[in-house]
């Protein structure tokens, strides 16, 4: 073997060796770096879980809600219940965290039924005032498949003096399939809205949109957001809304952030649009401000929608529309 060959060899021999130490995860854990990052995470994990029971006491965690804009009606018909958490340590905890954590420590059933009992308080207080809104709150898919949980759900539900409804993603349906389904047509038939959360980001199926009773799908920001930049997004989007039309339900664009995204959908037959550009989520006093203060509807509900050829393209005559697609004034469940 000459010396070029041996040097060759060494070399080869000290990138392989490197790329398996790097390539390799169990080797990956034993960096120093790694182990610390992954025991930091542990512990803020262990520490907020210790602590949830009490921030929902004390008022560190609360609920804020944004508004749903029907696009048809030109009127907010509704709202989304979400979770933010004010650590007074921590500062503001990420809410993914939030949820998992609570699924992680089997706190999440508790966690869920406290946002619809305070979600339910909020909704009578803003029927006094003579504001009727739909309120959805979150459940995630290890609550649909308890069934002691469910009953409460219904239970509760029956106190509430509006429509209540659940969103619920489409991974839901995966680790208990059978108990899933029974549920959700379980809350269905206890009159409870259901929707499904985020369609199109997971393990979208349609033999599941064949079998659930759902109100409401909810198309996910991810199409949503780039619709103006791409020529997919528009056609996965309509194509979506005539599904959902044509299957009986209305639908929901979440992740709207320009005045262009929303005309788009307008034009497009979309019932409801959600998303920074209409509001952000707003605790329960800035939320019946907001709701008194009408101005601001003017902007959204403008029809002058600039569109250029391109965008024109996606206008809906009213041939175009698909058996069963909801008409104008009305939604699917109205």
């Amino acid at each position: 073997m000459t010396d070029a060959l041996r040097l060759y060899t060494k070399i080869a021999a000290a990138v392989g060796h490197t790329f398996a130490r790097f390539s390799n995860p169990a080797n990956a854990r034993t960096d120093p770096a790694e182990r610390i990052r992954r025991r930091r995470a542990r512990d803020y994990a262990r520490l907020l879980r210790s602590e949830l029971d009490c921030a929902l006491e004390s008022g560190e965690i609360y609920l804020v809600y944004q508004p749903k804009l029907c696009l048809r009606r030109g009127i907010y018909d509704g709202v989304e219940a979400l979770i933010r958490w004010q650590h007074p340590n921590l500062g503001e905890v990420d809410r993914g965290s939030v949820i998992t954590i609570a699924e992680e420590s089997g706190q999440i059933n508790s966690l869920t039924l406290w946002v619809l009992r305070q979600a339910i308080s909020d909704q009578k207080r803003l029927l006094k005032q003579g504001i009727e809104l739909r309120f959805h709150v979150n459940m995630s898919g290890k609550s649909l498949s308890n069934d002691v949980f469910v009953a409460d759900v219904c239970a509760m539900v029956k106190s509430a003096p509006g429509v209540i409804g659940f969103e619920i993603t489409e991974t839901a349906f995966i680790d208990h399939p059978a108990a899933a389904l029974v549920n959700f047509h379980l809350l269905a038939a206890s009159g409870i809205r259901l929707s499904i959360d985020d369609y199109g980001s997971g393990h979208s199926s349609l033999a599941y949109l064949k079998e659930l009773p759902a109100d409401e799908l909810k198309i996910d920001k991810l199409f949503v957001s780039g619709m103006t930049k791409s020529n997919r997004d528009p056609l996965i989007v309509r194509s979506t809304i005539d599904l959902a039309h044509a299957l009986g339900m209305r639908v929901v664009a979440e992740g709207v952030e320009s005045h262009a995204t929303l005309a788009l959908l307008r034009v497009m037959g979309c019932d409801v649009a959600q998303g920074f550009f209409i509001s952000p989520a707003l605790r329960i006093a800035q939320l019946e401000t907001f709701l008194r203060d009408t101005a601001h509807l003017a902007r959204l509900t403008n029809t002058d929608t600039s569109l250029t050829p391109a965008k024109a393209f996606w206008i809906r005559s009213e041939r175009d529309n698909p058996p069963g697609a909801v008409a104008d004034g009305a939604t699917a469940t109205d």
